[in-house]
């Protein structure tokens, strides 16, 4: 291929990947007509998500959200939907006039996307979404108003995990604090700026310094961790696990042990953990085994820690069901209540491992994601 044809394909490979991606958003709006909500208040029917985060690996949460989007993409802005089938416009774009026309009546909506669409892309997607904001602006000033309030009380401070072995914080102000708080934190990192540490590494520390003062002590930690004995006592570097986060390196386990409480974790051949205990009610230390065992909420798809997931029988004690370690498993809230108000069905062959099955009668097996054994 030459360089025209590789751009002439570049193209046509774009526009497939727009039709895909109307075809998908109509095939989730259309999904959604099928689980109408069987609670007044609700989107969907309890359990919807989560059949097709099942079917597309992926988080409930984020299957909610891309339903959602589907169904207002399709239903208010029939026209971008089009125009993102004919690959006129990309998915990016389309989301873009969903979300910052949000705020509209569909009539409105309508409106603003005739105007826009009528000039195609775009140079790039800001100045799409920059076209977007005019219009929803003129069509009504006060509609963008009330957007806008949304966004801020939505302020949050988030934290996630990064892969690295370190985490990360970002806070969502408006723009004028968001600018304030950043050069007051610059101008304070370069007063301590010095030849060993960089600017960036300055910032970190000032902020850490902001937020847990200056005299800081080290934070006890209350952490699930698995790690060799081999690696506490200094003898080789095999890495650790924080439940919820992930392997961590030798030294960094070594470090948390200088402060942590740690408790004796025994597993199988396999990395699996063995029971603890059995009685009517989750004793602590049953609890903690089934945390360790599933480490996470065990419907497919949902990442909420089993340190925050509740101890669930799998056969309920009203019908006859034990406390024990092959009829317990961790349930974030969420999805504990979902299986009382839906028609999703679990059973437990064998301990820790789950069979679903869904409303559409689909079944899915899992076990828990085994610890990593030592290489030796």
């Amino acid at each position: 291929m030459n360089a025209n044809q590789v751009l002439d394909s570049l193209i046509d490979v774009d526009k497939a990947r727009a039709f895909c991606d109307a075809r998908k958003a109509r095939l989730l709006a259309r999904f959604a007509e099928l689980r109408a909500p069987g609670r007044a208040g609700t989107d969907l029917a309890d359990g919807a998500p989560e059949e097709v985060a099942l079917e597309l690996a992926m988080n409930p949460h984020t299957a909610a959200i891309h339903i959602s989007q589907a169904r207002d993409l399709v239903t208010r802005l029939p026209a971008t939907t089009d125009a993102l089938e004919a690959g006129e416009i990309d998915y990016v774009r389309a989301k873009a006039m969903n979300d910052l026309t949000s705020v509209l009546t569909e009539e409105q909506a309508r409106r603003v996307e005739s105007k826009v669409l009528a000039f195609g892309k775009r140079a790039n997607p800001s100045r799409f979404r920059h076209s977007v904001r005019y219009h929803v602006i003129a069509v009504d000033p006060s509609a963008a108003e009330r957007l806008r309030r949304t966004a801020k009380a939505d302020r949050d401070v988030t934290g996630r995990d990064l892969p690295d072995g370190m985490g990360q914080l970002a806070i969502t102000l408006e723009p004028h604090e968001a600018q304030a708080a950043y050069d007051q934190i610059n101008m304070l990192a370069n007063k301590v700026k010095t030849p060993d540490k960089t600017l960036a590494q300055c910032r970190a520390d000032v902020f850490l310094d902001l937020v847990l003062g200056k005299n800081n002590e080290r934070l006890r930690v209350n952490l699930n961790v698995t790690v060799p004995m081999s690696t506490l006592l200094g003898l080789n570097r095999l890495p650790g696990e924080i439940s919820g986060h992930g392997p961590i390196t030798a030294e960094y386990a070594r470090e948390l042990a200088q402060d942590a409480m740690w408790r004796r974790v025994i597993t199988d051949e396999h990395g699996q953990v063995l029971e603890v205990s059995r009685r009517r009610y989750a004793s602590a230390a049953l609890a903690r085994h089934i945390r360790l065992r599933d480490r996470t909420c065990r419907q497919p798809g949902c990442g909420r820690s089993a340190d925050r997931s509740e101890i669930d029988h799998t056969v309920r004690y009203a019908d006859g069901g034990v406390t024990s370690v092959d009829n317990t498993n961790a349930l974030c809230r969420k999805h504990n209540l979902m299986r009382e108000r839906s028609d999703w069905d679990m059973t437990q062959p064998l301990p820790g491992t789950l069979v679903f099955r869904t409303p559409a009668h689909r079944v899915h097996t899992t076990t828990p994601e085994p610890y990593e054994p030592a290489p030796f």
